[in-house]
């Protein structure tokens, strides 16, 4: 008998769950790390922080999403720059009904526009959500993120004009 395949998937406050692989959701996501004048903008999430961006839909294309998700989270118009980082990650949604594999794609920003709001939030993102702040990075460090991967690693090579 072929034992079937499972994946730990990680909760919003770190709790670990295996999850049977057949029902997991596919979410390709990208996220934006956008640096101005010595400062990052992170979207503020429940007591921490993460980057703008999200979720693919299909049909959308990574340049579509990466400009509907920044918009609709900071107000910002902007356009993607260079690819920084890839990585999967297997997490379970926050009201815990739902597991996703996601392939997250983080990647610098060029052409930001526009000033900071919150309309463009949805219902589920009001949340847990507040107004998209610029962050000195030098502050970076001290902070609490939200994501997998090395936040503030991203954001200096961000700074720094790195990526591909």
């Amino acid at each position: 008998m072929t034992e079937k395949k499972t994946v730990t998937c990680t909760g919003i406050n770190g709790e670990k769950t295996e999850v049977p692989v057949e029902q997991l959701t596919f979410r390709p996501s990208v996220f934006a790390v956008i640096i101005k004048d010595s400062e990052v903008l992170l979207s503020s999430q429940w007591d921490g922080w993460d980057f703008p961006g999200g979720g693919i839909h299909m049909g959308e294309t990574m340049d579509e999403t990466f400009a509907r998700e920044v918009k609709q989270e900071t107000g910002l118009t902007v356009q993607r720059g260079k690819l920084l980082h890839v990585a999967d990650h297997f997490f379970t949604h926050p009201n815990g009904d739902r597991h996703f594999h996601s392939v997250l794609m983080y990647f610098t920003c060029k052409g930001v526009e526009g000033e900071l709001k919150t309309q463009g939030l949805n219902e589920g993102e009001k949340a847990y959500m507040r107004e998209a702040q610029w962050i000195p990075l030098e502050h970076v460090s001290t902070l609490k993120f939200y994501n997998q991967v090395d936040s503030p690693l991203l954001i200096r090579m961000a700074a720094d004009g790195r990526g591909i």
